[in-house]
């Protein structure tokens, strides 16, 4: 498993689109994937709905595991995905 630090950088957090676009990308590496939010809660990466409860703002750091035979990439991958001040 692989950790990274990344800070929501949408104007909106991390809701929406957002959460929806980390889902998808999460969903097709065929990875585990979680994320943390500064309280320690703990959500499925694969969970639109877990994702949005985790009510991650503009600024805030979450930590991204992922755990997979591509974990380095699949991390970078969505590390972009949270870092990216626009959602496509």
């Amino acid at each position: 498993m692989v950790k990274g630090t990344v800070t929501v950088a949408a104007e909106v957090g991390l809701h929406a689109r957002p959460a929806a676009d980390f889902v998808r990308a999460a969903s097709l590496s065929n990875h585990e994937v979680f994320v943390v939010n500064r309280l320690g809660k703990r959500a499925s990466g694969l969970s639109i709905l877990a994702i949005l409860s985790l009510g991650a703002k503009k600024g805030e750091e979450l930590v991204i595991e992922v755990s997979g035979p591509d974990e380095d990439v699949v991390l970078r991958s969505l590390i972009h995905v949270v870092s990216s001040p626009l959602s496509k």
